[in-house]
Protein backbone atom coordinates (compact mmCIF):
# COMPACT_ATOMS: atom_id res chain seq x y z
CA UNK A 1 0.00 0.00 0.00
CA UNK A 2 1.62 3.41 -1.23
CA UNK A 3 0.67 5.53 1.61
CA UNK A 4 3.92 7.85 0.57
CA UNK A 5 2.68 8.33 -3.20
CA UNK A 6 2.68 11.72 -4.94
CA UNK A 7 3.56 13.54 -1.12
CA UNK A 8 5.08 16.08 -2.93
CA UNK A 9 5.45 19.45 -0.71
CA UNK A 10 1.68 19.14 0.51
CA UNK A 11 1.34 20.24 4.28
CA UNK A 12 -1.76 18.32 4.78
CA UNK A 13 -3.46 15.47 3.92
CA UNK A 14 -6.63 13.13 4.04
CA UNK A 15 -6.68 9.77 2.28
CA UNK A 16 -9.71 7.54 1.41
CA UNK A 17 -9.20 5.59 4.84
CA UNK A 18 -10.38 9.06 6.61
CA UNK A 19 -6.47 9.61 8.07
CA UNK A 20 -5.54 12.87 8.81
CA UNK A 21 -1.27 13.62 8.30
CA UNK A 22 0.30 16.67 8.49
CA UNK A 23 3.24 17.28 6.19
CA UNK A 24 5.23 20.29 7.30
CA UNK A 25 8.34 21.17 5.11
CA UNK A 26 8.35 17.97 4.36
CA UNK A 27 10.75 16.39 1.76
CA UNK A 28 8.73 14.79 -1.03
CA UNK A 29 12.12 13.14 -3.49
CA UNK A 30 12.17 10.57 -0.14
CA UNK A 31 9.26 9.18 0.01
CA UNK A 32 7.30 10.35 -3.48
CA UNK A 33 6.34 7.19 -5.44
CA UNK A 34 7.44 4.84 -2.49
CA UNK A 35 5.89 2.02 -1.44
CA UNK A 36 5.84 0.35 1.96
CA UNK A 37 8.32 -2.02 1.53
CA UNK A 38 10.80 0.56 -0.06
CA UNK A 39 10.24 3.03 2.83
CA UNK A 40 11.23 0.25 4.92
CA UNK A 41 14.09 -0.62 3.03
CA UNK A 42 15.52 3.02 3.57
CA UNK A 43 14.93 3.88 6.84
CA UNK A 44 17.85 4.39 9.28
CA UNK A 45 15.77 3.32 12.39
CA UNK A 46 12.75 1.04 10.59
CA UNK A 47 15.05 -1.04 8.03
CA UNK A 48 17.95 -1.90 11.19
CA UNK A 49 14.53 -2.76 13.34
CA UNK A 50 13.07 -5.10 10.46
CA UNK A 51 16.56 -7.01 9.58
CA UNK A 52 16.85 -7.73 13.17
CA UNK A 53 13.22 -9.10 13.57
CA UNK A 54 13.65 -11.16 10.36
CA UNK A 55 16.65 -12.33 10.89
CA UNK A 56 15.74 -13.57 14.24
CA UNK A 57 12.55 -15.12 12.81
CA UNK A 58 14.55 -16.85 10.31
CA UNK A 59 17.02 -18.72 12.55
CA UNK A 60 14.21 -21.70 13.67
CA UNK A 61 14.29 -25.02 13.02
CA UNK A 62 11.68 -27.19 11.86
CA UNK A 63 10.27 -30.80 12.22
CA UNK A 64 7.94 -32.93 11.87
CA UNK A 65 5.85 -34.78 14.70
CA UNK A 66 3.16 -37.49 14.41
CA UNK A 67 -0.26 -36.11 15.74
CA UNK A 68 -0.91 -39.25 17.34
CA UNK A 69 2.40 -39.79 19.05
CA UNK A 70 4.28 -36.68 19.38
CA UNK A 71 7.22 -38.70 17.45
CA UNK A 72 9.71 -36.75 15.99
CA UNK A 73 9.91 -37.01 12.22
CA UNK A 74 13.57 -36.31 10.31
CA UNK A 75 12.36 -37.02 7.18
CA UNK A 76 9.59 -35.77 5.07
CA UNK A 77 8.73 -33.74 1.88
CA UNK A 78 7.83 -30.36 3.74
CA UNK A 79 11.17 -30.05 5.40
CA UNK A 80 13.29 -31.00 2.25
CA UNK A 81 10.64 -28.33 0.41
CA UNK A 82 11.53 -25.68 3.56
CA UNK A 83 15.71 -26.23 3.11
CA UNK A 84 15.68 -25.39 -0.39
CA UNK A 85 12.34 -23.20 -1.21
CA UNK A 86 13.94 -22.03 -4.75
CA UNK A 87 17.13 -21.98 -6.71
CA UNK A 88 18.06 -18.63 -5.68
CA UNK A 89 17.36 -18.65 -1.46
CA UNK A 90 17.83 -20.65 0.84
CA UNK A 91 15.77 -21.24 4.08
CA UNK A 92 17.14 -18.60 5.76
CA UNK A 93 16.99 -16.10 3.26
CA UNK A 94 13.46 -17.31 2.32
CA UNK A 95 11.93 -16.93 5.78
CA UNK A 96 13.78 -14.10 6.57
CA UNK A 97 11.68 -12.09 2.95
CA UNK A 98 9.12 -13.77 4.10
CA UNK A 99 8.52 -11.79 7.29
CA UNK A 100 10.42 -8.81 6.21
CA UNK A 101 7.27 -8.45 3.47
CA UNK A 102 4.51 -9.19 6.11
CA UNK A 103 5.79 -6.19 8.49
CA UNK A 104 6.38 -3.80 5.97
CA UNK A 105 3.24 -4.48 3.98
CA UNK A 106 0.80 -5.66 6.19
CA UNK A 107 1.27 -9.07 4.03
CA UNK A 108 3.46 -11.43 2.16
CA UNK A 109 2.10 -13.19 -1.04
CA UNK A 110 3.94 -16.90 -1.81
CA UNK A 111 3.19 -18.94 -5.01
CA UNK A 112 3.51 -22.54 -3.91
CA UNK A 113 4.87 -23.62 -7.50
CA UNK A 114 3.83 -27.20 -8.60
CA UNK A 115 6.14 -28.83 -11.41
CA UNK A 116 5.23 -30.56 -14.25
CA UNK A 117 5.04 -34.43 -13.17
CA UNK A 118 4.94 -33.93 -9.59
CA UNK A 119 2.17 -34.17 -7.20
CA UNK A 120 3.48 -32.04 -4.33
CA UNK A 121 4.49 -28.32 -4.73
CA UNK A 122 8.53 -28.34 -5.42
CA UNK A 123 9.26 -24.09 -5.39
CA UNK A 124 8.12 -21.75 -3.10
CA UNK A 125 8.52 -18.31 -4.71
CA UNK A 126 7.82 -14.57 -2.57
CA UNK A 127 5.94 -12.38 -5.72
CA UNK A 128 5.80 -8.39 -5.41
CA UNK A 129 2.54 -7.64 -4.63
CA UNK A 130 2.82 -4.21 -6.82
CA UNK A 131 3.25 -6.50 -9.49
CA UNK A 132 -0.15 -8.56 -9.01
CA UNK A 133 -3.18 -8.29 -10.58
CA UNK A 134 -6.12 -9.98 -8.04
CA UNK A 135 -9.10 -11.19 -9.88
CA UNK A 136 -12.16 -9.16 -9.05
CA UNK A 137 -14.21 -12.54 -8.02
CA UNK A 138 -11.60 -12.37 -4.36
CA UNK A 139 -12.56 -9.13 -3.67
CA UNK A 140 -15.69 -8.93 -3.69
CA UNK A 141 -16.41 -11.78 -1.91
CA UNK A 142 -15.20 -11.95 1.96
CA UNK A 143 -15.51 -16.07 1.78
CA UNK A 144 -14.01 -16.83 -1.52
CA UNK A 145 -12.61 -20.04 -1.44
CA UNK A 146 -8.82 -20.11 -2.86
CA UNK A 147 -8.48 -23.67 -2.74
CA UNK A 148 -11.66 -24.64 -5.50
CA UNK A 149 -11.40 -22.41 -8.10
CA UNK A 150 -10.19 -21.86 -11.13
CA UNK A 151 -9.44 -18.47 -11.54
CA UNK A 152 -5.83 -16.61 -11.78
CA UNK A 153 -3.43 -13.96 -10.51
CA UNK A 154 -2.12 -12.01 -13.31
CA UNK A 155 1.97 -11.51 -12.38
CA UNK A 156 3.65 -8.45 -14.34
CA UNK A 157 7.57 -10.18 -15.45
CA UNK A 158 10.26 -8.16 -16.32
CA UNK A 159 9.99 -6.77 -19.85
CA UNK A 160 6.62 -6.28 -20.19
CA UNK A 161 5.06 -9.68 -20.27
CA UNK A 162 2.56 -11.20 -17.93
CA UNK A 163 2.56 -14.75 -16.05
CA UNK A 164 -1.12 -16.20 -14.99
CA UNK A 165 -0.54 -18.07 -11.97
CA UNK A 166 -3.65 -20.34 -10.89
CA UNK A 167 -5.02 -18.70 -7.56
CA UNK A 168 -5.38 -22.06 -6.02
CA UNK A 169 -1.66 -21.91 -5.62
CA UNK A 170 -1.59 -18.26 -3.80
CA UNK A 171 -0.39 -18.60 -0.14
CA UNK A 172 -1.21 -15.37 1.84
CA UNK A 173 0.42 -14.48 4.93
CA UNK A 174 -0.78 -11.53 7.37
CA UNK A 175 0.89 -9.42 10.05
CA UNK A 176 -2.23 -8.39 11.34
CA UNK A 177 -5.18 -10.16 11.83
CA UNK A 178 -7.24 -11.35 8.93
CA UNK A 179 -10.48 -11.38 8.57
CA UNK A 180 -10.78 -7.88 9.88
CA UNK A 181 -12.08 -6.57 5.97
CA UNK A 182 -14.01 -7.94 3.88
CA UNK A 183 -11.24 -7.66 1.08
CA UNK A 184 -8.51 -10.02 2.31
CA UNK A 185 -5.77 -9.09 -0.54
CA UNK A 186 -5.83 -5.19 0.74
CA UNK A 187 -5.24 -5.23 3.96
CA UNK A 188 -3.53 -2.51 6.37
CA UNK A 189 0.40 -2.54 7.87
CA UNK A 190 1.78 -1.92 10.92
CA UNK A 191 3.68 0.93 9.23
CA UNK A 192 0.46 2.60 8.15
CA UNK A 193 0.38 3.69 11.67
CA UNK A 194 3.82 4.86 11.54
CA UNK A 195 3.19 6.95 8.06
CA UNK A 196 3.77 10.62 10.61
CA UNK A 197 6.58 9.17 12.49
CA UNK A 198 8.94 8.05 9.68
CA UNK A 199 7.77 11.43 7.75
CA UNK A 200 9.13 13.40 11.10
CA UNK A 201 12.25 11.12 11.49
CA UNK A 202 13.46 11.59 8.30
CA UNK A 203 12.92 15.16 8.09
CA UNK A 204 14.54 15.48 11.50
CA UNK A 205 17.47 14.11 10.20
CA UNK A 206 17.82 16.07 6.90
CA UNK A 207 17.61 19.93 9.08
CA UNK A 208 19.86 18.32 10.73
CA UNK A 209 22.69 18.20 7.76
CA UNK A 210 21.01 21.30 6.01
CA UNK A 211 22.25 22.71 9.55
CA UNK A 212 25.71 21.27 9.78
CA UNK A 213 26.53 22.27 6.37
CA UNK A 214 25.23 26.04 7.39
CA UNK A 215 26.56 26.36 10.25
CA UNK A 216 30.51 28.31 9.60
CA UNK A 217 29.32 30.45 7.03
CA UNK A 218 28.79 33.84 7.66
CA UNK A 219 26.64 37.13 6.44
CA UNK A 220 28.49 40.33 5.75
CA UNK A 221 27.16 43.80 4.56
CA UNK A 222 28.21 47.06 3.99
CA UNK A 223 27.18 51.15 3.43
CA UNK A 224 28.25 52.45 0.13
CA UNK A 225 29.44 56.06 -0.14
CA UNK A 226 33.13 54.88 2.49
CA UNK A 227 36.01 55.91 1.13
CA UNK A 228 38.30 52.84 0.69
CA UNK A 229 41.70 51.79 1.45
CA UNK A 230 44.48 51.78 -0.70
CA UNK A 231 46.57 48.32 -1.41
CA UNK A 232 49.32 49.58 0.67
CA UNK A 233 47.18 50.46 3.57
CA UNK A 234 45.32 47.52 3.36
CA UNK A 235 48.35 45.17 3.12
CA UNK A 236 49.73 46.58 6.22
CA UNK A 237 46.56 46.42 8.14
CA UNK A 238 46.32 42.63 7.34
CA UNK A 239 49.75 41.78 8.23
CA UNK A 240 49.20 43.46 11.91
CA UNK A 241 46.64 41.22 12.50
CA UNK A 242 46.83 36.75 12.90
CA UNK A 243 44.86 36.92 10.02
CA UNK A 244 45.18 33.09 8.37
CA UNK A 245 45.61 30.77 11.52
CA UNK A 246 43.80 27.61 10.75
CA UNK A 247 42.88 28.29 7.41
CA UNK A 248 43.95 27.10 4.08
CA UNK A 249 46.30 28.63 1.89
CA UNK A 250 45.09 31.89 0.66
CA UNK A 251 42.73 32.22 2.66
CA UNK A 252 42.11 35.12 5.49
CA UNK A 253 39.98 35.07 9.12
CA UNK A 254 40.39 39.04 9.05
CA UNK A 255 37.92 41.54 6.82
CA UNK A 256 39.50 44.86 7.35
CA UNK A 257 37.75 48.27 5.88
CA UNK A 258 37.23 51.53 6.25
CA UNK A 259 33.65 50.98 5.17
CA UNK A 260 30.83 50.23 7.77
CA UNK A 261 30.02 46.69 7.80
CA UNK A 262 27.20 44.17 9.50
CA UNK A 263 28.06 41.20 10.19
CA UNK A 264 25.89 38.08 11.28
CA UNK A 265 26.96 35.06 12.03
CA UNK A 266 24.67 31.97 10.56
CA UNK A 267 25.78 29.51 13.42
CA UNK A 268 22.09 27.72 15.03
CA UNK A 269 23.13 25.58 17.77
CA UNK A 270 21.89 21.82 17.15
CA UNK A 271 20.96 20.99 20.74
CA UNK A 272 18.86 24.05 21.24
CA UNK A 273 16.60 22.57 18.14
CA UNK A 274 16.00 19.20 19.83
CA UNK A 275 16.60 17.33 16.95
CA UNK A 276 18.34 14.58 18.08
CA UNK A 277 16.03 14.33 21.10
CA UNK A 278 12.76 14.11 18.27
CA UNK A 279 14.63 10.89 16.57
CA UNK A 280 14.57 9.47 19.79
CA UNK A 281 11.17 9.71 20.63
CA UNK A 282 9.77 8.70 16.71
CA UNK A 283 13.05 5.85 16.95
CA UNK A 284 11.16 4.58 20.52
CA UNK A 285 7.80 4.90 18.54
CA UNK A 286 9.12 2.70 16.21
CA UNK A 287 10.35 -0.01 18.50
CA UNK A 288 7.79 -0.09 20.51
CA UNK A 289 5.08 -0.81 16.93
CA UNK A 290 7.99 -3.70 16.33
CA UNK A 291 7.55 -5.08 19.79
CA UNK A 292 11.07 -4.81 20.22
CA UNK A 293 12.14 -4.12 23.94
CA UNK A 294 14.38 -1.30 24.50
CA UNK A 295 16.47 -3.41 26.55
CA UNK A 296 17.47 -4.63 23.06
CA UNK A 297 17.52 -1.79 20.84
CA UNK A 298 17.51 2.00 21.91
CA UNK A 299 18.72 4.85 20.91
CA UNK A 300 19.03 6.31 24.18
CA UNK A 301 22.28 4.81 24.49
CA UNK A 302 21.78 3.80 28.01
CA UNK A 303 23.71 0.84 29.35
CA UNK A 304 21.87 -2.15 30.46
CA UNK A 305 23.11 -5.32 31.85
CA UNK A 306 23.69 -8.46 30.22
CA UNK A 307 21.08 -10.16 32.68
CA UNK A 308 18.35 -7.57 31.75
CA UNK A 309 19.30 -8.15 27.76
CA UNK A 310 18.88 -11.92 28.14
CA UNK A 311 15.81 -12.13 29.82
CA UNK A 312 14.48 -9.62 27.49
CA UNK A 313 15.30 -11.62 24.29
CA UNK A 314 14.15 -15.10 25.81
CA UNK A 315 10.66 -13.13 26.54
CA UNK A 316 11.02 -11.40 22.74
CA UNK A 317 11.31 -15.29 21.87
CA UNK A 318 8.81 -16.64 23.73
CA UNK A 319 6.10 -14.16 23.20
CA UNK A 320 6.50 -12.58 19.77
CA UNK A 321 8.69 -14.86 17.67
CA UNK A 322 7.45 -17.95 18.63
CA UNK A 323 3.75 -17.12 18.81
CA UNK A 324 4.37 -15.73 14.63
CA UNK A 325 6.54 -19.12 14.04
CA UNK A 326 3.84 -21.10 15.10
CA UNK A 327 1.39 -19.06 12.90
CA UNK A 328 3.46 -19.62 10.25
CA UNK A 329 4.08 -23.49 10.53
CA UNK A 330 -0.14 -23.82 10.71
CA UNK A 331 -0.24 -22.07 7.78
CA UNK A 332 2.58 -23.88 5.63
CA UNK A 333 0.85 -27.53 6.95
CA UNK A 334 -3.02 -26.34 6.01
CA UNK A 335 -1.91 -24.82 2.12
CA UNK A 336 0.66 -27.93 1.69
CA UNK A 337 -0.32 -30.97 3.30
CA UNK A 338 -3.65 -30.47 4.78
CA UNK A 339 -5.04 -34.27 5.16
CA UNK A 340 -1.25 -34.90 6.97
CA UNK A 341 -1.33 -36.80 9.97
CA UNK A 342 1.92 -35.27 10.90
CA UNK A 343 2.54 -31.54 12.17
CA UNK A 344 4.91 -28.53 11.63
CA UNK A 345 7.16 -27.70 14.50
CA UNK A 346 9.55 -24.52 14.34
CA UNK A 347 11.85 -24.12 17.32
CA UNK A 348 14.29 -21.62 18.65
CA UNK A 349 15.34 -23.45 21.71
CA UNK A 350 18.74 -24.06 20.00
CA UNK A 351 20.06 -20.53 20.17
CA UNK A 352 22.46 -20.01 23.24
CA UNK A 353 20.33 -17.50 24.60
CA UNK A 354 17.03 -20.02 25.03
CA UNK A 355 19.77 -22.25 27.06
CA UNK A 356 19.17 -20.44 30.04
CA UNK A 357 15.87 -21.21 29.45
CA UNK A 358 16.66 -24.78 29.57
CA UNK A 359 18.78 -24.31 32.68
CA UNK A 360 15.25 -23.04 34.20
CA UNK A 361 13.36 -25.87 33.09
CA UNK A 362 15.73 -28.36 34.80
CA UNK A 363 15.04 -26.52 37.83
CA UNK A 364 11.46 -26.96 37.61
CA UNK A 365 11.79 -30.30 37.00
CA UNK A 366 13.78 -30.83 39.98
CA UNK A 367 11.40 -29.04 42.24
CA UNK A 368 8.87 -31.08 40.43
CA UNK A 369 10.59 -34.16 41.38
CA UNK A 370 10.94 -33.25 45.20
CA UNK A 371 7.32 -32.45 45.47
CA UNK A 372 6.37 -35.54 44.28
CA UNK A 373 8.52 -37.98 46.77
CA UNK A 374 7.04 -35.82 50.08
CA UNK A 375 3.62 -36.74 48.99
CA UNK A 376 4.87 -39.97 48.42
CA UNK A 377 6.54 -40.24 51.68
CA UNK A 378 3.65 -39.06 53.03
CA UNK A 379 1.49 -42.12 52.37
CA UNK A 380 -0.53 -40.65 49.84
CA UNK A 381 -1.42 -42.77 46.77
CA UNK A 382 1.11 -42.82 43.70
CA UNK A 383 -1.74 -41.82 40.90
CA UNK A 384 -2.92 -38.80 43.03
CA UNK A 385 0.87 -37.88 43.57
CA UNK A 386 1.32 -38.01 39.77
CA UNK A 387 -1.85 -36.35 39.06
CA UNK A 388 -0.89 -33.28 41.79
CA UNK A 389 2.43 -32.90 40.57
CA UNK A 390 1.59 -33.04 37.01
CA UNK A 391 3.62 -35.86 35.84
CA UNK A 392 2.24 -37.69 32.51
CA UNK A 393 0.21 -40.25 33.57
CA UNK A 394 0.83 -43.94 33.26
CA UNK A 395 4.46 -42.73 34.71
CA UNK A 396 6.05 -45.73 36.37
CA UNK A 397 7.35 -44.85 40.00
CA UNK A 398 9.93 -47.14 41.92
CA UNK A 399 9.30 -48.32 45.27
CA UNK A 400 10.16 -45.73 48.23
CA UNK A 401 13.87 -46.45 49.99
CA UNK A 402 14.19 -46.43 53.75
CA UNK A 403 16.07 -43.35 54.09
CA UNK A 404 16.72 -43.87 57.91
CA UNK A 405 20.36 -43.72 58.23
CA UNK A 406 21.56 -46.71 60.79
CA UNK A 407 24.01 -46.03 63.38
CA UNK A 408 26.69 -47.72 65.04
CA UNK A 409 25.04 -49.85 67.47
CA UNK A 410 22.21 -50.48 64.74
CA UNK A 411 25.18 -51.50 62.29
CA UNK A 412 26.37 -53.80 65.41
CA UNK A 413 22.80 -55.75 65.92
CA UNK A 414 22.39 -56.37 62.62
CA UNK A 415 26.07 -57.70 62.55
CA UNK A 416 25.03 -59.91 65.61
CA UNK A 417 21.57 -61.08 63.81
CA UNK A 418 23.18 -62.32 61.07
CA UNK A 419 26.44 -64.32 62.51
CA UNK A 420 23.15 -65.71 64.93
CA UNK A 421 21.50 -66.68 61.50
CA UNK A 422 24.37 -67.90 60.22
CA UNK A 423 25.77 -69.90 63.29
CA UNK A 424 22.41 -71.83 63.64
CA UNK A 425 22.35 -73.03 59.75
CA UNK A 426 26.03 -74.13 60.28
CA UNK A 427 24.35 -75.79 63.26
CA UNK A 428 22.08 -77.19 61.38
CA UNK A 429 23.76 -78.46 58.65
CA UNK A 430 26.50 -80.05 60.91
CA UNK A 431 23.23 -82.11 62.25
CA UNK A 432 21.78 -83.28 58.64
CA UNK A 433 25.44 -84.50 58.09
CA UNK A 434 25.43 -86.67 61.27
CA UNK A 435 22.24 -88.29 60.10
CA UNK A 436 23.34 -88.62 56.70
CA UNK A 437 26.49 -90.29 58.17
CA UNK A 438 24.62 -92.41 60.24
CA UNK A 439 21.69 -93.45 57.94
CA UNK A 440 24.88 -94.57 54.89
CA UNK A 441 27.02 -96.57 57.93
CA UNK A 442 24.28 -98.53 59.96
CA UNK A 443 27.19 -100.64 61.86
CA UNK A 444 28.94 -98.20 63.34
Amino acid sequence: MAWYNNLGNKIYERDRKGNHNYFVDSTGNWSEDSSNLKIAQQHPILTPALLFISQLYSSGRFHMERKSTSEKVKNHWILDLLDNPNSYQTKSDFFEALIFNEVAEGKCVIWKRVLPGFDNPSEMHILEQSKIKWPDAIKNDPFYDFSDTKETVVYSMPGGNEKKIPLKDIVIFYDLPNGLTTNRVEVFSRLDGLKQTLVNTHDSLVAKNIILKTNGKELVTGETGTSQMSPQEKFTAENFFSKNYGLAKNRLRALITRGKLNWKSLHIALRDLGLDESVKVDGNLIYTALHIPKDILSLEAKKTTYNNFKESMVSYIQNDTQSKMDSTCLKLMKCLDPDSNYKLIGSYEHLPVMQFVRIERYKAVQEQAKALDSLRKAGIDDELCIEMTDFPKGTKLKPLKNDKKETNSDKKRSKQKRNKRKSRKDKKQSINQKIEDGNQNPGI
